[in-house]
């Protein structure tokens, strides 16, 4: 941003400054030093595919925005000894979220463009020593994969029921329909993903509403809520704890 404009101290936009400093000296800064400064394992989840239905620039500006956040966090090796003065983040994973509103197939590029997106926060969390990782995820699996032939052509496609007002083209979803979605395939350069110029390509990425609670069985638990890899990132921030 360029320098800040000067406005009269009694006008609405310096009265509006005024209490964003205030708000940053006492709700963000106690917050920091309360809660993130203690932090010692960190998960950033990151809304990858919105930015990709937008385009090359929605992308930039994620990663800017990751970027400028990133700095404020400790990252680096700890022991028992620096951990006596001071905290610091010695696992941070990287996770793309919603994993489920694409085909597995395309898993291994979106964990490939959001470490293009995060590449300059892994090396400084690298660098000061901390371990660093990416993956792709969904807390809660909202789809189920299947096959669809589109021509002479199969297309992996992902099973759901879109939220209302959804739309592909000309179809809008009424939030009770399931139907079988093709996402678009994502560039195989993940690079392609944060060219300013770059358009969504085919990209069609759609909410889906959460899956239908299962009854309890026979022991009387409930069964688990289906997720996609939530066990892999709980195994890497947490496993040298459960030893």
């Amino acid at each position: 941003l360029g320098d800040k404009p000067s406005y009269g101290r009694s006008s609405l936009a310096a009265m509006m400054a005024r209490r964003f400093e205030s708000y940053k000296t006492h709700v963000v800064r106690p917050f920091f030093t309360d809660h993130f400064s203690r932090l010692d394992r960190q998960i950033v989840l990151v809304d990858v595919l919105g930015p990709l239905n937008e385009g090359g620039d929605a992308v930039v500006d994620l990663q800017r925005a990751l970027e400028a956040i990133l700095r404020v966090f400790r990252a680096g090796s700890s022991n028992w000894l620096t951990a006596l003065f001071v905290r610091r983040i010695d696992r941070l994973l990287f996770a793309a979220t919603k994993a489920d509103h694409i085909h597995s197939s395309s898993h291994d590029r979106l964990e490939a463009i959001l470490r293009v997106i995060t590449d300059r926060a892994m090396g400084r969390a690298s660098d000061a020593g901390a371990e660093v990782g990416v993956q792709a995820l969904a807390a809660l699996r909202a789809t189920r994969e299947t096959d669809a032939k589109v021509g002479n052509e199969w297309l992996p496609c992902i099973v759901g029921v879109p939220m209302p007002g959804e739309r592909i083209g000309g179809k809008v979803f009424d939030g009770k329909s399931e139907a079988a979605v093709f996402p678009g395939d994502l560039p195989a350069n993940p690079n392609d993903a944060l060219r300013p110029d770059a358009a969504p390509a085919g990209l069609h990425f759609v909410r889906f509403r959460p899956p239908r609670l299962l009854p309890p069985g026979v022991d009387g638990e409930a069964p688990p809520l289906p997720h996609i890899r939530l066990d892999r990132a709980l195994d890497f921030l947490l496993s040298d704890w459960l030893v």
